[in-house]
């Protein structure tokens, strides 16, 4: 009997599970790559919007030092917080800045940094910086120093009595020591009919020499130097300077305008919104000054001619000669030059010794330094 051959099982039809288990497996492999691709994207992306973050918020610290506001932020109460505007970095990252006085010395900057999508902060970054405040000592001890022979004629008047400006007396303590009138380094002043010692150079003594008055004490003030404080200057003069006042904003409760040329702050009205701006003045070379009114400190490179009612409080720093008809000045005037045109005051110019503006100058016009150690920090 015939039999059939025993032959393997027919395997027909493997070949298309295989394909689709190859495909599938292709498939799974092809979109983890794509997930771990669009993950590094988004890790990416999201370490970019962090990095933005903060260095929008390493902005901020930067701009509040560089945009130093003195007159507000100086004149701010220990213990007390002020929230400034935000900014915009770029077209994604914004930052917005907090300034708190810790006490007479230190400022405390914080800066949150955000980046935006769809106007929504999708990640935060903030850091402060500690800044120490350390105003310049002005105080040359005398209504006028210099290093040269002054000349004191017509009815002109130095007074070294510590004096407090008309209309500063809720600012100022009460008046202390009287000072020397004039502190020069030889102690030789020529004095011109009508003017006499004793009716035009006041002070304890009226005249004193002092040795030690030489240029290096022109140049140090404090922490600071000349030209320290000339580099921060808000305002660079020169030739002939008038029409000095005081603008603000027009309407009700209108801004001081600092950043008119001839606005040197409101020592007439110190109450007025321009009353606490001080700025610093720089002359790079010879200035006449004809009219107007000021405060703050005055640096002139060259030499110095008042000619016109010019009434300034705070300190005036001259490295030339001073020729001075007219003007009446609260603080203290000092005069580096041993050479050149001797500095003569006369006509009604006045010179009137005042450590109270010499003080509130120098809190109000100097802007803080970040410290030198552990000043900064990443608070998240």
């Amino acid at each position: 009997m015939n039999r059939t051959p025993n032959f393997p099982r027919d395997r027909r039809g493997v070949a298309l599970p295989l394909a689709l288990f190859t495909l599938v497996i292709v498939a799974v492999m092809i979109t983890a790559v794509f997930y771990v691709g669009r993950l590094e994207q988004r890790m990416g992306y999201n370490s970019l919007a962090s990095t933005q973050a903060f260095e929008a918020a390493e902005a901020g610290v930067a701009a509040v030092l560089s945009n130093w506001n003195s007159s507000t932020y100086n004149a701010l109460a220990s213990g007390t917080t002020l929230t400034l505007p935000s900014a915009a970095v770029g077209s994604n990252a914004v930052y917005t800045a907090s300034l708190q006085r810790l006490n007479s010395n230190l400022f405390l900057i914080q800066v949150e940094g955000r980046f935006l999508v769809g106007g929504e902060a999708i990640t935060r970054r903030q850091v402060g910086r500690l800044v120490r405040f350390d105003p310049p000592d002005l105080d040359p001890e005398a209504a006028v120093a210099s290093r040269q022979t002054l000349e004191v004629a017509g009815t002109a008047s130095i007074n070294g009595s510590d004096s407090v400006p008309p209309a500063w007396g809720a600012y100022c303590p009460s008046p202390g020591a009287t000072a020397p009138g004039i502190r020069d380094s030889v102690g030789t002043i020529t004095v011109t009919a009508p003017c006499t010692v004793p009716s035009c150079i006041t002070g304890n003594p009226p005249v004193k020499a002092d040795s030690t008055v030489t240029d290096a004490s022109f140049h140090s003030w404090g922490n600071l130097t000349f030209e320290d404080m000339a580099a921060m200057a808000n305002k660079t003069i020169s030739g002939s300077v008038g029409g000095i006042q005081a603008t603000v904003d027009p309407g009700p409760g209108g801004a001081c305008r600092t950043t008119d040329a001839t606005n040197w702050g409101d020592p007439l009205n110190p109450g007025a919104p321009c009353g606490n701006y001080f700025p610093i003045i720089y002359a790079p070379g010879d200035v006449t000054l004809t009219d107007g009114w000021g405060q703050g400190i005055l640096l002139v490179e060259g030499d110095l001619t008042i000619a016109g009612p010019v009434t300034f409080y705070g300190a005036v720093m001259v490295k030339g000669s001073v020729q001075a008809t007219n003007g009446n000045l609260f603080g203290a005037l000092t005069i580096n030059s041993s050479t050149g045109t001797p500095t003569s005051i006369g006509g009604t110019a006045t010179m009137i010794y005042s450590r109270c503006v010499l003080a509130r100058v120098a809190t109000g016009a100097a802007p803080p330094s970040a410290l030198r150690e552990r000043s900064w920090v990443q608070l998240y």
